[in-house]
């Protein structure tokens, strides 16, 4: 089963999480980040729902068609934009190499179309 979470309501944005068969798998990846990594990804996660999208590429950038990620150093959390208030995760990963996998862009855009499909 595929529905969503409201993670943080801000002034500008409110951010969901997917959640695929009663998981959250954006909350699972932050959970099991290093506390550091932990406290810089969920401070980016609350400035976008405060402010708006960073326009800072080094923070967040379109990949390919409505996937776009969010980014702290090699942590990557991958979203959807619904709207002008709302972001879909859909999950997250830990970038290894200078360009995002193809199959992390693919994941994402599955996890958004059974969610769609199931809306």
């Amino acid at each position: 089963m595929t529905k969503i979470e409201k993670l943080i309501s801000g002034k500008v944005l409110d951010i969901f999480a997917l959640i695929m068969n009663r998981r959250c798998l954006v909350r699972d990846f932050i959970d099991g980040l290093q506390e550091d990594d932990q406290k810089k990804v969920i401070a980016l996660l609350k400035r976008a729902a405060d402010y708006g999208m960073p326009n800072n590429v080094e923070k967040f950038r379109k990949l390919d068609g409505d996937i776009w990620e969010f980014k702290s150093f090699q942590v990557r959390i991958l979203c959807a934009l619904e709207g002008r208030e709302v972001v879909i995760l859909t999950h997250g990963f830990i970038k290894k190499k200078d360009k995002t996998p193809a199959g992390e862009i693919r994941r994402a855009k599955e996890l958004l179309a059974a969610w769609h499909k199931r809306r």
